[in-house]
C-alpha cells in the first residue's frame, strides 16, 4: 500500500480542494453568468419598450400637427370661454338660444359637469327634458346636433302617449364642446 502512488492522504486532499473550487469558484461563476443574462434581456425589454415610446411620441407629434392644420380649422366656429366664466352658463344660453325659436315645453335644463379634454379645450354635459309637437322636436334635435359649432346630442329618449299621438317627451342629454381662453 505504501508504493501505490496514490495514497488516500493525496486522494482526500484533491477531492478537498475539488470542492472548495467548485464552491467558491466554479459555482458562483455559473450564477453570475445567469445573473448577468437576466439583467441584458431586462435591459433589451426596456429598451424595446423606450424605443415604442419614441416611435408613439414621433406619431402622436405628426397627428398633433396634423391636429393643427387640419382639424382646427373646423373647431373655428366653437364658443371661447374665459378662465374665469362659468361654462354653465354658457351651456344654458346654448340651450336657451335653440329652445326660444320652438314651441315646445321645457320641462327641465340641468347642467351637469364640464369634462376637461385638454389645456384648450373642455366639455360641458347637461340634460334638458321637453315635451312638445313631434315635428318641433324633431327639428329642435336637428339644430342641437351641429358638430361645426361644437354641439352634439350624447343620448336620447323619446316618449309618447297614446292618448296624444302628435305629443312626444324628449329627454336628451346635450353636449357643448367649447375652448378656453
Amino acid at each position: 500500500m505504501k508504493g501505490s502512488p496514490l495514497n488516500i492522504k493525496s486522494v482526500g486532499l484533491m477531492a478537498i480542494v475539488i470542492i472548495l473550487l467548485s464552491e467558491y469558484v466554479i459555482l458562483p461563476w455559473f450564477d453570475w453568468v445567469d445573473e448577468t443574462k437576466q439583467a441584458i434581456e431586462l435591459q433589451k425589454i426596456t429598451l424595446e419598450k423606450q424605443e415604442r415610446l419614441i416611435a408613439r411620441a414621433t406619431l402622436l407629434e405628426e397627428q398633433r400637427e396634423v391636429l393643427a392644420t387640419e382639424f382646427t380649422p373646423k373647431l373655428a366656429g366653437l364658443t371661447i370661454v374665459k378662465k374665469n366664466e362659468d361654462s354653465a352658463i354658457m351651456w344654458l344660453k346654448e340651450v336657451e338660444s335653440h329652445l326660444i325659436k320652438y314651441d315646445v315645453k321645457i320641462n327641465q335644463k340641468l347642467p351637469l359637469r364640464e369634462v376637461e379634454i385638454n389645456d384648450d379645450f373642455a366639455v360641458f354635459a347637461g340634460r334638458i327634458n321637453i315635451k312638445g309637437n313631434y315635428s318641433e322636436v324633431l327639428n329642435l334635435l336637428g339644430k342641437l346636433e351641429n358638430y361645426s359649432l361644437g354641439n352634439r346630442i350624447r343620448q336620447l329618449r323619446l316618449t309618447s302617449n297614446k292618448a296624444k299621438p302628435n305629443t312626444v317627451t324628449a329627454d336628451i342629454e346635450f353636449l357643448k364642446v367649447f375652448k378656453r381662453s
